[in-house]
């Protein structure tokens, strides 16, 4: 298992950036002296319970104010709102619920994406992640909230700055699949059932593809075979993609081996 102090370290020594509160989350059993098996929050995350606790917390709010039909805002993440469609089809109106996501300008500009605004629906109100709320709900400080959530988002920009590919997680609501320059936010199929009532809406949603499946983010090939995963901090071994720079060495190298005579069955 990876030793999250060690990994923060590691960062601060070739960054600028420090975490001095994940820090202290990553100190074993540091839980202000309750112990998780007294928390009521689902946390079944196998790695720093202490910060995925807060983050499980941030998921349960985000998921709260959807299905109360409030946007909501993960600053320096992205913004969430559902959105009420219509679909006619063999002669029958469909009326059905999909979430929307924006990502923020911030991770745009460190990965150089095309930005497309999604402007929330003035009848829609829009609404912040709350700290104080998530306080209420785990063993922490407000204050410890506020800074684990900024520090987790700083490591993930600087994973990202890095070039690596991503996947930041928000149990029970989706995942934030970066691969590249590419970009999806994908959905539990459960949070889909909660919003339309209906396990054949949820089918048509996927196979129309109006939402992609959390459950497809595994297939989601990387350059490298592997994502950073947040907020626990491992890494996952995911499909490789092949470049085309990759491609390139291969033909070379085929090349040069066809030029010796050593393509293919090797002789003597």
């Amino acid at each position: 298992m990876t030793n999250l102090g060690a990994l923060i370290t590691s960062v601060e020594l070739c960054s600028s950036v420090t975490f001095p509160t994940l820090k202290k989350l990553s100190v074993k059993d540091m839980l202000m002296g309750h112990e998780l098996a007294d928390l009521e929050l689902d946390v079944s995350f196998p790695c720093f319970p202490d910060v995925v606790t807060i983050w499980s917390s941030v998921s349960k709010h985000v998921r709260q104010q959807l299905l109360k039909e409030e946007a909501v805002s993960v600053t320096g993440l992205g913004t969430f709102y559902i959105k009420k469609c219509h679909s006619f089809e063999n002669g029958k109106m469909l009326t059905f619920q999909r979430p929307v996501f924006s990502l923020s300008r911030t991770v745009a500009q460190i990965r150089e994406l095309q930005r497309a605004s999604v402007p929330v629906p003035g009848e829609i109100k829009k609404v912040p992640v709350s700290y104080k709320k998530i306080h209420l709900d785990v063993p922490y400080s407000e204050e410890v909230v506020q800074h684990c959530m900024q520090e987790t988002l700083d490591f993930f920009y600087f994973i990202l700055k890095k070039k690596e590919d991503t996947d930041f997680i928000l149990k029970d609501v989706g995942t934030l699949a970066i691969r590249g320059r590419e970009v999806k936010m994908t959905f539990c199929e459960d949070f889909l059932l909660s919003l339309n009532k209906s396990t054949d809406m949820v089918e048509k949603l996927l196979t129309k593809k109006w939402v992609i499946s959390d459950k497809e983010v595994t297939l989601f090939p990387s350059r490298f075979g592997r994502v950073h995963q947040f907020p626990q901090f491992e890494i996952r071994i995911v499909p490789r993609r092949v470049s085309l720079t990759d491609i390139e060495t291969c033909t070379e190298v085929g090349s040069g081996l066809s030029s010796t005579g050593t393509k293919g069955n090797v002789s003597d």
